[in-house]
């Protein structure tokens, strides 16, 4: 069997592409071979370990086997895959122990299945600068044609495309995403644009004048096309970024308590609250909006890249933030019963599984139990 470092490793090969077929089929097997190697048991604490590991095996093979063959379209990359199965099991509690083994065995929503709660997906409205909102699920693929005029071009499910076009004047455009919606959108200059459940972008149907302006609430991910003459500025809670060719994410939901912004590669100037800060990649400021301080920190790239491939990535995160990340994307409401103090989550689950795939997940750790009420999920520490 391979080692954690072992795997590591190959798995690194993986994403640069150097796998012989020997070495992806070590890889594959790998899943068949779990073992729970990183905690200390504790057998008092966390019960029996053997019916433990039992049982966490067999909801790893159904999920996995479930997403292979029921899920083509979210799962053909072998990438997300791989990330999914090899860090699902290391959900854990930071600085706790696991609870009893009563707390594992009970089946999410057990009381309540007359409501299937499915993920979210490609949604988002578009809103004219009159006013006029269009559902964009609803549109056929090619021009968005508005009043005879053609606005835009439905490149696919999910996904809108600005053209550069001339314009005698300034219109904008906003494109929001309800509770369970994701959105791709091209602007005029070529730059990329991911938007994220429950959030929205303002911006240009043409870039005029010496900068490319735009405004967002939620969280939105950017790889900005580069123009050394015109820099791209991105205006959130409290927050102005300037940038002139670069990928990053902005995190910036009203009812999170900072807002974040990553750097995966180029270079930003990030001004809050009168002062700039420039981040270098693998870098991040976060702006405690409470507080009214700034401080910057380095981050898993992989964390970030999560959301758009289709999968939750919690890093030793505390319920109540894993619970909005679920909340947003499933469209739910969240209640707490208990005290969930200190209880800390990481780990890595599918974003397109059902709600109490989800839950299960994170009810394997022992600490928090859940119950599944309508639209309601009621978490119990």
């Amino acid at each position: 069997m391979l080692t954690k470092e072992e795997y590591i490793k190959l798995y690194e090969k993986y994403l640069a592409g150097h796998c012989s077929s020997e070495e992806l089929d070590q890889l594959q097997g790998y899943r068949d071979k779990f073992q729970l190697e990183e905690i200390t048991w504790d057998e008092e604490a966390m019960g029996n370990k053997a019916n433990v590991k039992a049982r966490l095996y067999a909801h790893l093979q159904k999920e996995m086997q479930t997403d292979k063959e029921d899920q083509p379209v979210y799962w053909q990359s072998m990438r997300k895959w791989f990330g999914y199965a090899a860090a699902a099991i290391i959900l854990v509690i930071g600085g706790l122990y696991w609870s009893s083994v009563e707390n594992v065995s009970k089946p999410v929503g057990e009381e309540s299945q007359a409501i299937v709660i499915e993920p979210g997906g490609d949604k988002a409205v578009l809103v004219l600068d009159d006013g006029t909102e269009v559902s964009l699920n609803g549109l056929h693929l090619g021009n968005v044609t508005i009043n005879g005029k053609v606005l835009a071009n439905k490149a696919g499910e999910g996904e809108l495309r600005y053209g550069e076009m001339a314009e005698d004047e300034i219109r904008y455009h906003t494109i929001r995403t309800p509770r369970g919606g994701q959105y791709q959108v091209t602007l005029a200059d070529g730059t990329k644009i991911w938007l994220n459940a429950s959030s929205s972008i303002r911006f240009p149907t043409a870039f005029i004048g010496t900068r490319r302006l735009v405004e967002i609430e939620g969280e939105v991910f950017f790889d900005v096309q580069k123009d050394t003459g015109k820099p791209f500025v991105v205006k959130s809670d409290n927050q102005e970024i300037t940038v002139l060719g670069t990928q990053f994410n902005v995190m910036a939901y009203p009812d999170e308590e900072g807002v974040k912004t990553s750097l995966i590669e180029g270079k930003v100037a990030v001004d809050i609250a009168g002062s700039s800060y420039t981040l270098k990649p693998g870098e991040r400021s976060v702006y405690d909006k409470t507080k009214r301080q700034v401080t910057k920190e380095t981050f898993d790239p992989e964390e970030i890249l999560a959301w758009q491939e289709g999968y939750f990535m919690f890093n030793e995160e505390s319920i109540e933030h894993v619970m909005r990340k679920i909340a947003r994307w499933y469209d739910v409401e969240v209640e707490y019963k208990g005290n969930m103090k200190g209880k800390l989550f990481s780990g890595t689950v599918s974003r397109f599984g059902q709600v109490d795939e989800v839950l299960d997940m994170l009810e394997l750790t022992g600490t928090v139990t859940f119950k599944i009420e309508g639209r309601r999920i009621l978490v119990m520490g």
